[in-house]
């Protein structure tokens, strides 16, 4: 069952929202990001969200696995366990960090390319955006040689798309 990003949207808000008043935005964050790590694990996922075992005992278990980290971030883990919605942990991560982000004025950017990208050239491409969309900018290289070549890039839900793939495809779009 798919937890709605919505969902995960109003968890991530309400622990960003309590991190933010304790001044420990990214203590938590790097927190958060850990548990996550931890309770990743499919057979955790599978324990922590059994009908088989009452709320309490699932909720023991998680706390459990959790001993010696904050009480946010377990008050957070029994909310999730509580309501059936441990699975969408991941997604609450990740719209943390979006918030995170935000506060401090960090834009992500996914850069696809064919060939291993050197840093010098990952330097470029991040102060090429830095300057085009106005504030710090971290990227993350990944290859991918189906694109056979040029780079993809996101930010967001914005993509600039400068694949060798993708004007093959348009040429071929435009011959036919």
């Amino acid at each position: 069952m798919a937890v709605s990003e919505a969902i995960a949207r109003r968890y991530a808000s309400a622990y960003f929202d309590l991190a933010e008043e304790a001044g420990e935005v990214d203590r938590r964050g790097e927190e958060l990001s850990e548990v996550a790590e931890a309770l990743g694990d499919p057979r955790v996922v599978q324990v922590l969200a059994s009908p088989r075992l009452s709320a309490e005992q699932r909720i023991e278990t998680a706390l459990a696995l959790l001993e010696g980290r904050s009480e946010p971030v377990r008050n957070l883990m029994r909310l999730l366990i509580q309501h059936g919605r441990i699975a969408a942990l991941p997604a609450v991560v990740t719209h943390y960090r979006r918030l995170s982000d935000e506060a401090s004025g960090v834009v992500r950017a996914e850069v696809t390319a064919a060939i291993p990208v050197d840093r010098g050239l990952e330097e470029r491409i991040g102060r090429t955006l830095s300057e085009r969309l106005g504030g710090q900018v971290q990227t993350a290289v990944r290859q991918d040689p189906a694109i056979l070549g040029g780079l993809i890039i996101r930010v967001g839900d914005r993509v600039i798309d400068g694949s060798v793939r993708t004007r093959l495809q348009q040429l071929r779009a435009a011959l036919a």
